[in-house]
């Protein structure tokens, strides 16, 4: 677990762009940035039941950012009001104070646009948007879509308040190629801002004129009727629908291609994986999965084990087992210096899970978030291992819990703050 404290900067939106490219982000635009890991399914990384708020102090504009302390560290301090910094004591006395996070709707509309593009790109969607600084997942990028769109279909260009809206478990659709109308479409807005307001969760589809629209293909129509906003400074009198599992998505010029598969060989395991999970099997400094310290460690735990799950677990239960927990600020250690030293904080830990996992060939990421423990709400990192299609948590400071199984915090309250390939503090 970490302590956070959250660092508010007024930056340039050059800087803004510097800092959020060294997440796992690959497109940034107009202050919105797109990082996607291939990963449809945030349910089980976004389950947030409760209004996901900001840290008081948080300026949410197109110069703010939020980083690691010593990511921070060749910017201009002068213009910070906290500083952010992730320890990992579950003792810690420090709370996290929150208010609520609004974007405006120029905000809401540029984001539109790069998730449109990405997605044309793709044929997928993105995990989540970076708006303003803050990372939007997609069910709650369709909350704010939704919302905004009604607004601007009253004639209103108010800001929209960020809810936690967690991802549907089962999209389906069954529609057939057309044009829906601007009537149609907002009342379709209005029947997903419905759904959401009373559930917490984006719709598995919606019901229209051309027949069952899933959750994907509605993120990518709104988007693609807030993009026209964007760009003419009005709605469009309709929007073109296609199948999700189609060929193409397409609207006037739109276009997409196929999502590209290559094959990653990490350790003599070689497997075929979207590229966009290449970044998250890649060796680093704090987690060196090339080093023979690590391949050997992981040779030796999974040993005996065919499956990409059964070596997770194992990775995960070793790493569980054998590093108890020490209270320090970010990483100081990474996976060497954790292996050796056998204790570690929540940032250190995940470095030796992410390393060992990487050199099993299985992708790892680090994520970050300010979570609810039973003496309070703290920061904290941990790993997350991608197996069977799907991400796993891999939180391995606490005996209590298993791989996939959180059970030290409450995954029902928590605020996701950042995924990263390499964790930047």
């Amino acid at each position: 677990m970490a302590v956070l404290l959250l660092l508010t900067l007024a930056l340039p939106l050059n800087a803004v762009s510097a800092v959020t490219e060294s997440q796992t982000g690959i497109y940034d635009q107009n202050s919105s940035q797109i990082c996607c890991d291939n990963d449809q399914n945030l349910a089980d990384v976004t389950a947030q039941n409760s209004k996901t708020q900001e840290t008081t102090n948080q300026h949410v504009t197109t110069k703010s950012v939020i980083q690691g302390e010593n990511a921070f560290t060749q910017l201009d301090k002068a213009n910070s009001s906290t500083e952010y910094r992730a320890a990992g004591s579950e003792s810690a006395e420090t709370t996290v104070t929150t208010t609520q996070v609004s974007f405006s709707s120029s905000q809401i509309n540029s984001a539109s646009s790069n998730v449109k593009s990405f997605i044309e790109s793709n044929n997928r969607l993105p995990d989540y948007v970076t708006v303003s600084g803050v990372q939007v997942s997609m069910p709650q990028f369709l909350q704010l879509l939704t919302d905004n769109l009604l607004n601007l279909g009253s004639g209103l260009k108010t800001s929209v308040v960020l809810d936690a809206v967690n991802t549907p478990t089962n999209p389906s659709e069954s529609v057939k190629s057309g044009n829906i109308y601007k009537s149609e479409y907002l009342t379709l807005a209005q029947t997903i801002k419905s759904s959401i307001d009373s559930t917490g969760i984006a719709p598995d589809y919606v019901n229209s004129s051309l027949g069952k629209i899933r959750y994907e293909t509605l993120i990518y129509t709104f988007s693609k009727i807030l993009n026209f906003q964007n760009t003419n400074g009005r709605l469009p009198n309709y929007v073109s629908v296609t199948s999700w599992t189609g060929s193409s998505q397409t609207s006037s010029n739109q276009s997409t291609s196929t999502p590209s598969e290559g094959t990653s060989t990490n350790n003599s395991a070689t497997k075929t994986s979207p590229t966009s999970l290449q970044q998250y099997l890649k060796s680093t400094t704090n987690a060196p999965s090339t080093n023979s310290a690590i391949t050997s460690l992981t040779a030796s735990i999974t040993s005996g084990l065919t499956s990409d799950y059964d070596k997770a677990t194992a990775i995960f239960n070793w790493v569980r087992d054998h590093i108890t927990y020490s209270y320090y600020y970010n990483t100081k250690k990474g996976a060497l210096g954790t292996l050796s030293s056998r204790t570690a904080n929540c940032c250190d830990t995940s470095h030796l899970v992410v390393a060992l996992a990487r050199a099993a060939g299985i992708p790892a990421r680090y994520q970050l978030g300010n979570c609810v423990f039973s003496s309070g709400t703290y920061g904290h990192v941990w790993a997350q291992l991608y197996v069977n299609g799907k991400w796993y948590y891999a939180d391995a400071i606490s005996k209590s819990n298993s791989f996939g199984v959180i059970k030290n915090w409450n995954l029902n309250t928590y605020t996701l703050r950042g995924t990263y390939a390499t964790l930047p503090f």
